[in-house]
C-alpha cells in the first residue's frame, strides 16, 4: 500500500529510542498501587512511547505482575479518561472493532461511527478489523452489520466490508464530482 495507508495503519508516533518496557510496567503498577491513582504518571508513561511499544508494556506487565494491564487500568480509571487510555492500549484493529461493536450494540445504531470506521479503512485494515471483531466478540462483523442496518446504507457497508474496492489506481476526479452531484441531487437537494 501507500505510505499514507501504512502510516494510518501503524500509527504516526515515532518509536521512543529510550523505551524500557519493564520500567514502564513498573511505573504503571506504582501509579495504580495503594490508595488513589497517579493519573499524571499513567499519562507520562503511556504517551512517551508508540502503539507497538504500549503492546510490549502490556505483555511485560502481565509477565511481571501476573495481572492484565487493561483490566487494572479499567478498574482504576473512569469516564472519558478511561476511554482514551483504553483506546491507546488497544491495537488499531481492536480499537476499530470495538468502536463498530459499540455503534451497533443495543438500541439504535450510531451510523456516523460506522461510516467513519468502516468507510475510511483500507482493505488491509478491514481484514484486520474483521479478525479482531471475531476474536473479541465471537461474532461475524458482516453478519452484525447486516442485522443492524437496512436499505442502501446496509448494501454500502456490506460491500465495503467485503473488501471488494480496488485499492490501486488514480482517482477519476470528474467521475467523483459527478457521483457527488448525483448523490446530492438524490438526497440533500430534495429537502
Amino acid at each position: 500500500g501507500s505510505k499514507m495507508a501504512q502510516a494510518a495503519f501503524h500509527g504516526s508516533i515515532a518509536e521512543n529510542p529510550n523505551f524500557d518496557a519493564e520500567k514502564s510496567a513498573e511505573q504503571l503498577r506504582k501509579a495504580m498501587k495503594g490508595l488513589g491513582t497517579d493519573e499524571k504518571r499513567i499519562i507520562t508513561t503511556l504517551t512517551e512511547c508508540n502503539a507497538a511499544q504500549r503492546q510490549d508494556i502490556k505483555i511485560r506487565y502481565k509477565t511481571m505482575f501476573g495481572k492484565d494491564l487493561l483490566g487494572d487500568l479499567k478498574g482504576e480509571l473512569s469516564g472519558n479518561f478511561e476511554n482514551v487510555i483504553v483506546a491507546m492500549m488497544n491495537t488499531v484493529p481492536d480499537h476499530n472493532a470495538t468502536s463498530v461493536r459499540k455503534a451497533i450494540k443495543g438500541l439504535g445504531t450510531d451510523e456516523q461511527v460506522l461510516i467513519e470506521t468502516i468507510c475510511t479503512a483500507t482493505n488491509e485494515e478491514l481484514e484486520a478489523m474483521k479478525v479482531s471483531y471475531k476474536k473479541l466478540f465471537k461474532k461475524d462483523l458482516e453478519k452484525d452489520i447486516t442485522g443492524d442496518t437496512s436499505g442502501h446504507f446496509k448494501r454500502l457497508l456490506v460491500s465495503v466490508v467485503q473488501c471488494s474496492r480496488d485499492p490501486e489506481g488514480p482517482v477519476d476526479q470528474a467521475k467523483a464530482e459527478a457521483d457527488a452531484k448525483a448523490l446530492y441531487d438524490a438526497g440533500e437537494a430534495k429537502f
